[in-house]
């Protein structure tokens, strides 16, 4: 008996996705406001444009990145900010592979990132590299999990 609700599976070339303009979705910005456990306001902001992303299946790695800027490699650096953090992982990360950079929010030490990515070892081992590295330009955490349906970030989106 043949199934009228089937679902086909999918032929799309990733990497010739990868090669075009729709490797990443057409931006849409909400700016978030919320206030910490210590009281304080603080702000954010989240890529709407990833709510229907088409592709989410072949970039599956959410990687939540929590940087401290309250250290003292941060506090060295008086130019730094929010931006400034955020271009640093957008481009190292982006000339490895894909990178979607879903949501950033401040903290009560100093912000969080919320991204996709398509390779989990190579990553891994980018950010692990940074960690180590004395001259880096914040001291941060990471974990990375499966979740190619983009489950975790189904609320904010």
């Amino acid at each position: 008996m043949q199934k009228i609700f089937r679902r086909e599976k999918s032929t799309i070339d990733w990497e010739q996705i990868k090669n075009s303009d729709l490797a990443y979705p057409k931006h849409s910005f909400s700016i978030l406001k919320l206030t910490m456990p210590s009281g304080q306001i603080g702000t954010g902001w989240v890529d709407k444009g990833y709510k229907k992303y088409d592709y989410k299946e072949f970039c599956p790695y959410n990687i939540e990145i929590e940087i401290d800027l309250t250290d003292p490699i941060a506090e060295s650096n008086a130019d730094l900010d929010m931006a400034t953090v955020e271009d640093f992982f957008s481009e190292n990360l982006k000339k490895n592979c894909i990178f979607h950079l879903v949501s950033r929010v401040a903290t009560e030490k100093g912000m969080s990132i919320i991204a996709y990515t398509e390779y989990e070892e190579q990553i891994n081992i980018l950010l692990r590299n940074i960690i180590a590295d004395k001259k880096r330009l914040v001291t941060f955490e990471f974990k990375m999990t499966y979740d190619p349906k983009w489950k975790k970030t189904r609320t904010i989106l």
